[in-house]
Formats: C-alpha cells, sequence, structure tokens
C-alpha cells in the first residue's frame, strides 16, 4: 500500500497550496515542505497533496474529526492512510462506492482489494485513463470535450480527474465536469455564492454546491428544482430528512432516475433581454458577402457584414457561421430592408434562429427582407417542403425577400434584435410566431413523437421501437413529424392531452400553437441543452417537465451520437407516469 498515489507527498502542489509553508521554509522553522507539513500544517487542516482534501475529510466524518481532536490520529489524513482507504470518500469529488459501481460496468466483475488494492489508487492509476468516474457529477467525456488545448494536453498524460484538480490549483475559469451541473449559470442564480467563491472560502460552484450546509436550498442547474422534486415525492423528502441522501437531485440520481422519476426546470429570473423591450439599430451602406464553405472557419461555414470602410461589423454575428472579411465587388440595392437572419435549412434552426426577427417584420410588412442562406452540416431533405410550408404558415408571402447569393451593398439596413435567443422568448415574438389556432377541443389522447425511423446521420436512439410498442399498448398514439405538414405538427400541442418525445426540433412546432393545453414530456438526450426548451415553457406558461432515461455508454459526444435505453420499459413506465401526473 505504501505506493498508493494518493500517499505521496507532492511538494510543488503543497508549497502552492499554502503560502504560508513557503514562509516557514525562508525562515528555516523546517528542513522541508514534508517535515513542515508533518509537524504544522497537518493539525492546521493542510492536505498532502490535491488528492485528499483534510478539512472536507473531517467535516464528512465528525467521529474521525473527534478521534483527532482526542490525539489519536495526527490527521483526517492519517485515519484515511490507517482506516479510511477501502469505503470513506477522501475528496468531495470521489466516491469509492460509486468507482465500484463503474469498475463492474467496464470490467464485468466486482472490484476486488486482493487483486485490484483500495479503488482511490486504483482509480487514480487505471481509472481515470480508462474513462471511469468517481462521482455522478464528474463526466470525463464532457470535461475532456470542452477542454482548451493544454488542459487537453494534461488529461492525456496525467488522466480527467488528475488534470482537474491541478487545473482547479492554479485558479481561473471554472471547467464544466458534467451535462447535471451548470457552474456558470450557479454562480449567476447565486450571486453570494459567487462573492463567497472570489472571496477563497470555497474553490469552485461545485464545491459550494457538494459540501455546502443547506444542499435543499441550492439547484443544480437550470434543469432541475429541488425544491419542486420534494414537494412531488413526499417519501423522498422524508427520506432526505433522515439523512438517507444529500438533497433531492442526490436521489435522483442514484434512484429516481432508473424508478423513472420525472423533474421540472428551476425557475430562475428571466434574462435581461426578456424582460427588457426590443428594439432595432439602422445602419447605411453596409456590404454582405454570401454564406459559404469556408475550411479555415471552425464550423466549416462563413459569411460577412462589413462597413462601408471594410470593418466587420459583429453585431451581426452567427453561432453557427464564422464572420470573414473581403474587397469583392457587389452590388448595389437601392432603398431600405430589414435584415431576416440566416436560414439553416433544418427545422429547429430555421425556425428558431433564421425567424428571430420576425417581431419586426410583422410590424413592417411594407419593407423587403435580407436573408442569408446556409446549409445544416448534416442534409435534412428526408421531409420534403417544410419550409415552404412554413413560410406560408407564417405569411411570409407578403413579404419581398432578396436572398443573398453574391456580395451586395444596401443603402439602408435595419436590424431587428432577435426576439428569442438560447435563455429567452420574448412575448412580443412569441405573439408572432403563434399563428395557427386549433379550433377543436382538447383531447385525452396522448402522443409519442417519435424519432425511430429517422435516418441514422440523425442519431440512433435504441430500444425506442420497444418504447413505441409499450406505449401504444396503454393507449399512446406515435406520430412521425417528418411526415407531417407544420400545421399538423403544431395542432398535436393543443389537441393532445400529453406529448412527449425525446427532446429536439420536434418540439419546436409548439411556438406555432396560439392555444397549447398538452403537458410536455421531454425525454433528455446527451449534449443537448435545456435552456431554449425552458425559455419557450416559461414564456408560454407551458406545463412542461423531463424524464432522464438511462442510456449505455456512449463513444462519441453529442445529440447526434446513438444511444441505446437500458431499459425501455422503465423509460416507457416513466413517461406515462408523468403525463399521469
Amino acid at each position: 500500500m505504501t505506493g498508493a498515489l494518493w500517499r505521496w507527498f507532492d511538494e510543488a502542489w503543497y508549497l502552492c497550496a499554502y503560502a504560508e509553508a513557503s514562509g516557514w521554509l525562508i525562515a528555516g522553522e523546517f528542513a522541508s515542505a514534508e517535515a513542515a507539513y508533518v509537524a504544522r500544517g497537518a493539525a492546521l487542516g493542510h492536505a498532502p497533496n490535491p488528492f485528499f482534501h483534510e478539512r472536507w475529510y473531517l467535516d464528512r466524518y465528525p467521529v474521525v474529526r473527534d478521534a483527532v481532536h482526542a490525539g489519536r490520529f495526527a490527521s483526517g489524513f492519517d485515519h484515511f492512510s490507517r482506516h479510511g482507504y477501502q469505503d470513506l470518500m477522501p475528496h468531495w469529488l470521489f466516491d469509492p462506492g460509486f468507482y465500484r459501481s463503474s469498475f463492474r460496468e467496464a470490467f464485468g466483475r466486482d472490484f476486488d482489494p486482493a487483486a485490484d488494492g483500495d479503488p482511490y489508487d486504483h482509480f487514480l492509476r487505471t481509472g481515470q485513463h480508462r474513462g471511469l468516474s468517481g462521482h455522478w457529477l464528474f463526466d470525463p467525456r464532457a470535461y475532456s470535450a470542452r477542454a482548451p488545448y493544454d488542459v487537453a494536453m494534461r488529461i492525456r498524460r496525467d488522466g480527467p480527474f488528475t488534470a482537474f484538480l491541478l487545473q482547479m490549483g492554479v485558479g481561473g475559469m471554472e471547467p464544466t465536469l458534467s451535462n447535471l451541473f451548470d457552474p456558470d449559470w450557479y454562480r449567476t442564480r447565486y450571486p453570494d455564492v459567487a462573492r463567497e467563491i472570489g472571496a477563497g472560502r470555497w474553490e469552485s460552484a461545485l464545491h459550494h454546491y457538494l459540501t455546502n450546509t443547506c444542499p435543499g436550498d441550492f439547484d443544480p442547474s437550470p434543469r432541475f428544482n429541488e425544491s419542486d422534486y420534494a414537494i412531488r415525492f413526499t417519501a423522498v423528502a422524508r427520506a432526505i430528512s433522515d439523512g438517507g441522501f444529500r438533497n433531492g437531485f442526490d436521489h435522483f440520481l442514484r434512484h429516481g432516475r432508473a424508478e423513472g422519476r420525472y423533474y421540472v426546470p428551476s425557475i430562475p429570473e428571466p434574462p435581461l433581454g426578456a424582460r427588457l423591450g426590443l428594439r432595432t439599430r439602422s445602419y447605411e451602406r453596409i456590404i454582405f458577402l454570401p454564406a459559404a464553405n469556408d475550411p479555415r472557419s471552425p464550423t466549416g461555414r462563413s459569411f460577412g457584414v462589413l462597413s462601408a470602410e471594410g470593418q466587420t461589423l459583429w453585431e451581426f454575428g452567427h453561432p453557427r457561421l464564422a464572420m470573414r472579411t473581403g474587397n469583392e465587388n457587389h452590388a448595389r440595392l437601392a432603398g431600405t430592408f430589414i435584415y431576416g437572419g440566416v436560414l439553416i435549412n433544418h427545422f429547429g434552426h430555421f425556425l428558431t434562429e433564421g425567424l428571430a426577427a420576425l417581431w419586426y417584420l410583422r410590424m413592417r410588412p411594407d419593407l423587403p427582407v435580407l436573408w442569408n442562406r446556409a446549409e445544416h452540416p448534416i442534409p435534412h431533405d428526408l421531409w420534403p417542403d417544410w419550409s415552404a410550408h412554413l413560410w406560408d404558415l407564417l405569411g411570409l408571402n407578403q413579404h419581398r425577400h432578396h436572398m443573398i447569393e453574391s456580395p451586395v451593398s444596401v443603402d439602408r439596413l435595419i436590424l431587428p434584435d432577435p426576439g428569442l435567443g438560447n435563455g429567452f422568448v420574448h412575448e412580443r415574438q412569441a405573439r408572432a410566431l403563434a399563428v395557427r389556432q386549433c379550433p377543436d377541443p382538447p383531447g385525452d389522447a396522448r402522443v409519442w413523437l417519435s424519432r425511430s425511423e429517422l435516418p441514422p446521420r440523425f442519431g440512433r436512439l435504441g430500444g425506442e421501437q420497444a418504447v413505441e410498442a409499450i406505449l401504444a399498448s396503454y393507449g399512446w398514439t406515435v406520430l412521425r413529424p417528418e411526415t407531417m405538414t407544420v400545421g399538423a405538427q403544431a395542432d398535436v400541442f393543443a389537441t393532445a392531452s400529453a406529448v412527449a418525445g425525446w427532446m429536439g426540433s420536434a418540439f419546436h412546432a409548439v411556438l406555432l400553437c396560439a392555444n397549447p393545453r398538452a403537458r410536455l414530456i421531454l425525454a433528455t438526450r446527451p449534449g443537448l441543452e435545456r435552456t431554449f426548451f425552458d425559455a419557450v415553457a416559461r414564456t408560454l406558461r407551458l406545463d412542461q417537465c423531463y424524464v432522464e432515461p438511462v442510456l449505455r455508454p456512449y463513444d462519441v459526444f453529442g445529440p447526434e451520437a446513438s444511444y441505446e435505453l437500458a431499459d425501455p420499459a422503465v423509460f416507457a413506465a416513466a413517461v406515462c407516469v408523468a403525463a399521469d401526473r
């Protein structure tokens, strides 16, 4: 056991983490940093390396803290080294029980101390390099996918968990470790916590979330409402009160997800853009370069919007297109135009990004509209004429339109604020989109929006056909949006009592419905953010919740990747329970 990685004393890390220790050495009080730690640092709550969190360990295990105070152990680390290394948590981000479960899934057998050593050392030496995790809220794939170049190199060398501990030790922006916890949102939602992090009381937002003494008072992300979960499941609330779980989210991750329990989003203050009025800006003599393939662009596509002097106008930027410059010859468009935006040949992006300025087009049908057009990276040609249906439904035929196919200059251009974004949907934009009034009274039908016959390039969800068969046996109607007109899709949200399906563009059609009545049940998909869906639900006052299925491990991260449902029957039951509440 003497060779376990977590036992090593890391002199460089120790002197960096505890400035006072450097002072002791400079003053000549100790011959080495390790001697300083043993003689004085351990008693002050110092840790010998980044793998062990002394103060958290003593708070986590009061019996150990009492034994240290009584002199039976020199420190919490001393106790862990002698007794705790097989079963206790050495750090707030490593749970040996969770790691044993991860080990069992990866290696097909139980963890054996005689052959494998202790769980923490095995994780540090082997497990993290095999993609395993030691905590619910540490997803090495999500962390690695977002890592900058220097951190990515460290991950390859040291492993993702070790790289994270060293990254946090030098300060800087807190990385996202999991799609289940959003550190940036957390700091914004809880500004007092952000100030305490800045003052050094907490190491990070995740550190606060996992170690604060009022765990039921904080939501982990905009996706999960802690108080609502406890209110709806009273037995869970009692178990939390009895100390069985840290909070509702802890229960959901350990049991609720597998049991098919549903949850609703957190309810933060609406973003500033949703509270303020929408405005427009006016420009004279600007130049547009059409969208085109561009191998120099990170997205593979670029376009340009330039002032008369050739300066890039960044306010016209688009998340899926890089901006470029150029001095190409251009034709002149006389008069005043409205800039509509970028039309992408994908239903969801076409509706939510391309038509984000629809609120202003409604006000000025007399003015022509200028559009850019771009291809989606994944061909979206399986649903013929959907864009024409959408164009007709929204009444855009009453406008004059100009598509930018070659460089053009415009005498005067009006740029409206986007009426929706990733975090908000303005009520004026919502009213402009909600054009489909369904006259029929709502029925009791329950509808599942299927992806099972989409081409593989859109990502497969293995087991969905089994789910559909189970739901159909319970009386659900299975619909395939790609076979329906746009108007018929919008009608579903007014006529059904519940609409369920995989989170994605199929649910964007609710924006077109003037009188949505259905309860929406969104099944989550890895790599697909819920922020926009939450914003739509808030503005339209939708009755919406999420069901998070258990999916088998995946190799490719993202919304177009393929996954396998661990248990279609459990997932189908969860959808039914969410529809019945």
